[in-house]
């Protein structure tokens, strides 16, 4: 056994587990101990445990029997690593089994979803909520099959239910706030929104280390006091937030107090163009605080519980980058084209990444528009861009001269006329920059865009194309295309 062994000991378990598998003499149960101590490893990353799934998995195929939880240790380690496939598999047979395994029904209820399958999962759900109805978790998950359909009312009631059974539940407290957030009120979703600073485990990220040194900002004065604010989340987040910094300015010069923004990355030199003087930016976190707080803290703190009015641009491009940026563009465009720029996918470890991208063939019907010059914004795209090629569909693609991330990217959106994106950091980028945006959203998408308008309040210069039912991109893309067609066809002088 390797429950609780020192770390020392665990890993010299492991050492010895991984080489008795590679004896002839192996046998199921050192392939299942091998992904038990893999798992067990404080250090347990993606890695570590797509390892530890691969080990059970050939110890189930060499012995079903090996181990009474064998079959569910590989359904629980599949579900974590989002393996559906795997995860619809081991279900099966641990549901032929005990058709009341309410650990089976939940995962399996989770690889439907992923396939948009919400009726059977959703009776499956239900299932759960009859076999354990006092249990918090069962109505927790019923209330998010219920939101990614768009039953906004029955997700609010489940979480609240789910909070009732169990209050402190930083999980349902934080999905609803981003509910409440997506409905717009956020009077109520700000305050509930502060559970997420539980979330944090990295001991190196920026909020550990200022809670070694300061308390947590409550909005307390900042009178003869200095806080330092970190930048939290993905990108997207970090650019939607940053509009907030010179409010807080304003309100640290009145008191007499002042704030330092700590952030160290792509948007670096985006953020500082917009910062007042007296607010700095610190890449090593230097000054001692007396408080700090994270960016997302700041429209709670400063009393934005309104949107209207916030839809301003507040970012610029370098100016001489934006200049050599044109240079570049002019030299690969036609002259008088509407210049285009697409984003069609993006990081594929977020969570709905599967939900808010799109394969590259969807996006041929916009490419095969004439009269028109694309451009692609993100980098690392050069084979999808060359397989559009092949099939005579021209996408120009620069993104081999960025040189400081976002900064480049920013010069390059404000040369274009419009931005076509998915959910992503460049549609923030975009709508801070105040480019001409048109937003393809999924069904159910970030909290961001609410779920009613085909404008949001946060960003003036982006329309919101969302589809019509799960899944559902084709009128999406119709529409995007229509937009195009009549962009080109104001040029005067194009052939369509």
């Amino acid at each position: 056994m390797t429950q609780n062994l020192p770390l020392a000991d665990l890993e010299r378990e492991i050492e010895r587990l991984s080489a008795r598998t590679t004896s002839p003499e192996a046998r199921a149960t050192d392939w299942f101990l091998l992904g038990q101590a893999l798992l067990q490893h404080p250090a347990a990353d993606s890695q570590r445990r797509q390892m530890a799934l691969m080990a059970l998995v050939l110890a189930y195929q060499m012995d079903a029997s090996c181990a009474p939880a064998l079959l569910s240790t590989i359904g629980q380690t599949a579900f974590g690593l989002r393996a559906w496939s795997l995860v619809e598999e081991a279900t099966s047979v641990l549901l032929q089994q005990d058709a009341t395994d309410v650990n089976a029904l939940m995962w399996r209820a989770a690889a439907l979803q992923s396939k948009n399958e919400f009726a059977e999962a959703e009776r499956l759900l239900r299932e759960v909520v009859r076999l354990r109805p006092d249990d918090p978790l069962t109505h927790h998950k019923l209330a998010l099959s219920f939101k990614e359909q768009g039953r906004f009312a029955e997700a609010e009631a489940g979480l609240r239910h789910a909070l009732a059974l169990e209050p402190d539940n930083i999980y349902t407290r934080f999905d609803l706030s981003e509910l409440e957030l997506y409905n717009a009120d956020y009077a109520a979703g700000w305050p509930r929104y502060e559970v997420r600073v539980a979330f944090a485990d990295n001991p190196r990220s920026a909020q550990h280390v200022l809670a070694k040194q300061s308390p947590y900002w409550q909005g307390e004065s900042l009178a003869g006091k200095v806080l330092v604010v970190y930048g939290e989340q993905g990108l997207g987040d970090c650019l939607w937030a940053v509009r907030f910094l010179p409010l807080l300015a304003q309100r640290a010069r009145s008191e007499g107090g002042r704030v330092i923004f700590g952030h160290d990355g792509p948007l670096r030199h985006l953020i500082e163009r917009m910062l007042p003087d007296d607010l700095v930016l610190e890449t090593s976190l230097e000054t001692h605080p007396d408080f700090h707080c994270g960016l997302m803290s700041l429209p709670l703190r400063l009393g934005v519980f309104s949107a209207e009015g916030w839809g301003q641009p507040y970012l610029s491009a370098d100016p001489e980058r934006a200049a050599r940026w044109r240079e570049r563009v002019s030299a690969v465009a036609a002259e008088g084209r509407p210049k285009v720029g697409l984003v069609w996918n993006g990081n594929p470890g977020h969570i709905r990444d599967a939900r808010r991208s799109m394969a590259p063939e969807q996006l041929e019907p916009l490419l095969q528009v004439p009269g028109v010059t694309f451009f692609a914004l993100s980098p690392g795209r050069g084979s999808t861009v060359e397989q559009w090629r092949t099939r005579g569909m021209e996408v120009i693609d620069l993104t081999a001269q960025f040189e400081t991330g976002f900064d480049d990217v920013a010069a390059l959106l404000v040369n274009l006329d419009l931005v076509v994106t998915i959910d992503s950091g460049p549609a923030h980028l975009a709508g801070a920059l105040g480019v001409p945006t048109c937003l393809m959203i999924d069904y159910i998408s970030a909290w961001f865009w609410g779920h009613q308008n085909q404008r949001t309040p946060w960003y003036d210069s982006i329309e919101l194309l969302r589809q019509p039912e799960i899944g559902a991109w084709a009128p999406v893309l119709e529409r995007v295309r229509q937009k195009l067609v009549a962009l080109a066809s104001s040029r005067p002088g194009e052939v369509q």
